[in-house]
């Protein structure tokens, strides 16, 4: 865009004088133009994004009322009705495409994941799973594990058990911190990787001695050790 050049006074009889406070005043007619177009475009952004805060809630309401078939699919076991819905009800395929940047559309992203685990569509789990936005809280830990699980049964054990020890961490406790932890190391001796397999058994025994995943922690480091001791 051309820039744009101070205009000079139209009368030829001006005086010094009188050419300074007209261009005075037209300078403070450009400024004041600029603040006012960036007041108008503050007031557009919050006016816009209180507005889609607002059609996101609204999004957020009518997701949850719409995914409780799939919901009670899914407690069901039935889980294709549950990825793919019925002619009366969406599945959370639909449910994740039309609401998925609200909060219940997120959930949602979950149930699919583990939908896809349990039909055995990993790859199809593991793209879901990824994308869910993982909260650091108990839904987070198990959202990671299911993501490992992908990574396990699509053989990429390495990646796996990474998730898995990150999955124990997310929200650190004696129910689910050992399991996963467990997982990981089970992970590591599939890829070959004996001495973090072992790390992980100890840190086991070490964190968690009362957990029922003790002792079948100690039986695996007790194998792992004894066959691949150097």
């Amino acid at each position: 865009m051309a820039e744009e050049q101070t205009p000079k006074p139209e009368t030829e009889t001006s005086t010094p004088s009188s050419e300074n406070r007209w261009l005075a005043l037209w300078r403070r007619l450009q400024q004041n133009r600029i603040v006012s177009y960036a007041g108008i475009g503050l007031v557009v952004v919050v006016v816009g994004w209180l507005a889609y805060r607002q059609y996101l809630a609204s999004q957020n309401e009518e997701c949850l009322r719409e995914m409780r078939f799939a919901e009670a699919f899914f407690r069901q076991d039935s889980f294709e009705k549950a990825i793919k819905g019925t002619a009366t009800a969406m599945g959370f395929e639909q449910l994740v495409e039309e609401y998925g940047r609200t909060e219940a559309g997120n959930l949602c992203r979950l149930y699919l994941g583990i939908a896809y685990l349990k039909t055995g569509k990993f790859e199809e789990a593991r793209a879901a799973l990824e994308a869910y936005d993982v909260p650091g809280s108990y839904m987070g830990g198990v959202a990671t594990a299911a993501l490992a699980g992908a990574y396990a049964e699509l053989q990429e054990y390495k990646k796996a058990a990474k998730l898995y020890e990150k999955a124990a961490t997310i929200h650190n406790n004696s129910q689910t911190s050992p399991v996963f932890l467990l997982q990981a190391g089970l992970s590591y001796e599939l890829a070959q990787e004996w001495e973090k397999a072992a790390a992980v058994y100890r840190e086991i025994l070490k964190k968690y001695p009362l957990a029922g995943e003790a002792s079948t922690a100690q039986k695996h480091l007790s194998r792992v050790e004894t066959a691949h001791a150097h």
